[in-house]
């Protein structure tokens, strides 16, 4: 016969909080909450941590008012909440970042990735990480006053909606959204501020517009187009609030500004390039008469036992170490 469908409304739980045993297991199993399948398999027998070490990193936690107890549950702090909220980097917060590290160093044990360039690569992401941070605008994080007596303040999260945030020019406008552009609901009265959907010639995601409105700042963004061709960095406002680049800084040799060539030309004949060897580097010119050679040997000798970067060879065989 006929069958006529019921409906059965229900709201889902929000996630129970974890207490120290559930925490710990977590922990232990952080790699099934990564996505790719050869990450997680490597994390499998891992997770977070050493069994040695996981209580005592909870502890920190703890120690350092991130996170409190109440009666058996571990309820995170203002303090912790904001620290997460700062870290914008997703990877930072991710299980999948261990997840990296233990791939790439399984493969230093079989011998088919390097172990230099796993300290090139660390150093290049820590450098990158720390260029991001410093390059914020927001509040100091604080400990004191997270903790009040029988009661856990909670902070919420970014607002979703570009179209909530507050005009920072004006200070009593909202965003208002037009066809190319956001503008400010306060335009009646005088206030011109408009924030493009794209800025040269990349577009903008919403995201990265609210964090510059609440922050001063988006992130590290790649794809702008410039005169000589691409450039990355992170997009503020100058003083009359029009949009700016702040580049990325390109690091240079020790002791001046020069940026390293791609190709590095000879220092003796100044027209050939230099090519690198079996045992040494010499000059792509040597067929038409330039003798120029400088050993490996030489260049380690040198170098005194500093990372051989790109732009210490540079120096060194322009003679400026």
């Amino acid at each position: 016969g006929q069958h006529k469908p019921s409906f059965l409304e229900k709201e889902t739980k929000a996630p129970k909080y974890y207490t120290e045993a559930t925490l710990l297991r977590a922990m232990e199993t952080a790699g099934k909450q990564v996505d790719d399948d050869e990450m997680r398999e490597l994390m499998k027998e891992n997770g977070i941590g050493r069994p040695s070490t996981r209580a005592n990193i909870i502890e920190t936690l703890f120690r350092r008012k991130y996170i409190v107890r109440k009666k058996k549950q571990i309820i995170p702090t203002e303090t912790g909440i904001q620290l997460i909220d700062t870290i914008q980097n997703k990877l930072l917060k991710s299980a999948e970042l261990t997840g990296r590290w233990e791939k790439q160093l399984k493969e230093i044990e079989k011998g088919t990735f390097n172990a230099g360039t796993f300290i090139k690569n660390m150093k290049k992401m820590v450098d990158d990480l720390v260029y991001e941070v410093r390059s914020e605008k927001r509040a100091n994080i604080s400990a004191s006053n997270t903790v009040k007596k029988n009661k856990i303040s909670v902070v919420t999260g970014m607002t979703k909606s570009i179209k909530s945030q507050k005009c920072p020019k004006c200070k009593n406008g909202t965003i208002l959204k037009g066809k190319t552009a956001y503008g400010c609901s306060n335009y009646k009265n005088g206030c011109n501020f408009i924030l493009p959907f794209s800025f040269m010639d990349k577009k903008i995601s919403e995201n990265q517009l609210i964090r510059l409105l609440k922050k001063g700042c988006t992130v590290n963004l790649k794809g702008f187009k410039t005169d000589s061709g691409t450039a990355e960095g992170l997009v503020r406002f100058d003083e009359q609030f029009h949009l700016i680049l702040e580049e990325k800084k390109i690091p240079v040799t020790s002791g001046n500004a020069t940026r390293v060539p791609n190709q590095i030309p000879c220092p003796k004949c100044k027209k050939g390039k230099i090519l690198k060897g079996k045992t040494a580097y010499g000059c792509s010119n040597y067929n038409k008469g330039c003798d120029f050679v400088f050993s490996y040997d030489n260049i380690r000798k040198l170098a005194k036992g500093k990372n051989l970067t790109k732009e210490l060879v540079y120096a060194i065989l322009n003679g400026k170490q």
